[in-house]
């Protein structure tokens, strides 16, 4: 079931919330106790058999964390290990087997039929049990289970920290409508749908068709390879920030504030900053676990530069099994020791607005130019693009493809001429150029979705916002007219219902 699905909008979210606040009239436990079902059941709808796999998850884990409370040290460290190894031993069986073996015999791997939402809950039960070694945090089954299980983040996060929900989940002052987080959630919920259906979808196929051509080793223009590079770039912020701005605004519905995941990465005017700016949960966890324990920047530059490549391949790695996230990996890893060693060279300083305009579009330009590897069906096709948008690609001599009003606008003679046909090639639209400049505008300089809403994580030092002046969000008949007016045209486009880039990580 899907987000963006009417299933799911109509009759799945209304009857869970409803549930959920009926049940609180009885009593905390009650609630907890239905919402873990009805999140249950969100997941058995993709497929009922699964459902065993979080089930298992949860009670194995906390019957770990119950182990490592009672034990001494020595022991608990033991039984940490051992859970950790477990939580990756079944995300590898399921995600990486069959990569693992093709590197021993020469196979092409084939993609992974990975059960719903098994990389987030993994990394959400790892960073659990770190929590309660840390800190012997006892906590009722039943909490934890909701902890783990509650639908708006199980299938693609935030990743979702214990300190955080957990202490939410066990304040009794939350199982109470509050109409002001109903009206500050069903406006993030209509914000991220606007995100998802209304920009991110109309933008993959005209990524489609340039990837896919280059899976096929077809010719491309260096024109059509940087153009849908760059609307992949948008394509999958506006999917996946879509997706975290819906899961917020379904938490709030509960009374739960998920942490924001996205605080518009695209303005990021270095690497760094991009990334503590996009996928801040996972980022934040793989600082966390990967990256201090390995020493972090504690034992000189070059260890440093080391572990940044190593928290940046692992982060590549978890997100796909092939050799293409491991390339995305090690890029990303390699834009950041670039800027360490940059900043040691010039110093620290903010520089001049001439430098933050050129280090925002060598950013941008640069961390679009890895995302080739991500996309791409396999090495092989990463290669063909690059090849192409450093003009190293086949000549191009046929017509260019005709997709939507294309035909519209080629029949006008400023469209129709060799500029069209030299530039665009046949594997891009200029619908697709247009609908992309639209997009990275919005992107760059709408306000964002937390920016617009004044969010605010349970969390009051992880926040972000640039304030916005008169076009921050109050409840009011006007936001009540933008926001219904906003789900109006989401409805009419509701039909097209498309899962998320990240639905199945």
């Amino acid at each position: 079931m899907l987000f963006n699905s009417p299933d799911f909008l109509f009759l799945f979210l209304p009857a869970a919330v409803v549930l959920h606040f009926a049940l609180a009239r009885w009593s905390m436990n009650a609630a907890i106790a239905g919402t873990i079902l009805a999140s249950l059941a969100f997941y058995a709808w993709w497929n009922p058999p699964f459902v065993v796999l979080p089930v298992a998850s949860i009670l194995v884990n906390f019957w770990l964390a119950r182990r490592m409370i009672a034990a001494e040290e020595k022991t608990a460290r033991a039984i940490l290990i051992a859970g950790i190894a477990a939580n990756l031993l079944v995300l590898c069986h399921f995600k990486y087997s069959d990569f693992l073996l093709s590197i021993v015999d020469g196979h092409k791997a084939a993609p992974p039929n990975v059960p719903l939402a098994l990389s987030f809950t993994t990394f959400v039960q790892i960073a659990f049990l770190v929590h309660v070694h840390r800190n012997r945090t006892r906590m009722p089954f039943n909490q934890y289970a909701l902890f783990v299980a509650f639908f708006p983040h199980l299938i693609a996060g935030p990743i979702v920290r214990w300190g955080s929900l957990g202490r939410q989940i066990g304040d009794a002052s939350r199982y109470r409508v509050d109409w002001d987080n109903v009206a500050l959630g069903l406006t993030i919920l209509v914000l991220g749908l606007v995100k998802k259906v209304l920009i991110a979808d109309p933008l993959a196929p005209h990524v489609a068709g340039v990837f896919d051509a280059a899976a096929r080793g077809d010719p491309l223009t260096a024109f059509a390879a940087w153009a849908a590079t760059f609307a992949y770039v948008a394509e999958i912020y506006f999917d996946f920030s879509g997706y975290s701005d819906m899961a917020i605004g379904l938490g709030l519905l509960f009374n739960f504030r998920l942490p924001i995941n996205f605080a518009a990465p695209l303005r990021a005017v270095n690497i760094s900053d991009l990334w503590r700016r996009w996928h801040i949960t996972l980022s934040r966890l793989a600082r966390d676990l990967v990256y201090i324990p390995l020493g972090g920047n504690r034992a000189g530059r070059l260890r440093q530069a080391r572990n940044v490549m190593l928290t940046m391949v692992l982060i590549g790695i978890w997100h796909g099994a092939g050799w293409t996230f491991v390339a995305w990996g090690a890029f990303n890893g390699a834009l950041l020791v670039v800027l360490q060693a940059w900043r040691a060279l010039v110093g620290p300083g903010r520089g001049t607005a001439a430098g933050r305009l050129a280090g925002w579009a060598l950013t941008f330009t640069a961390f679009s130019a890895g995302f080739v590897f991500f996309r791409a069906a396999d090495m092989q096709a990463a290669w063909h693009l690059i090849a192409a948008m450093f003009g190293f690609g086949a000549p191009v001599t046929a017509t260019a493809i005709v997709m939507e009003w294309d035909g519209w606008l080629i029949g006008h003679d400023y469209l129709s001429g060799p500029f069209v046909l030299r530039w665009l090639g046949d594997a891009w639209s200029v619908v697709g150029t247009l609908w992309t400049a639209v997009a990275l505008l919005i992107a760059w300089l709408v306000p964002d979705t937390m920016e617009i809403t004044g969010y605010r994580e349970d969390d009051a030092d992880s926040n972000w916002r640039r304030p916005i002046g008169i076009f921050a969000w109050q409840p009011s008949l006007v936001s009540l007219a933008a926001v219904a007016a906003m789900f109006l045209a989401v409805f009419t486009s509701l039909g097209r219902v498309s899962e998320f880039l990240y639905y199945q990580f």
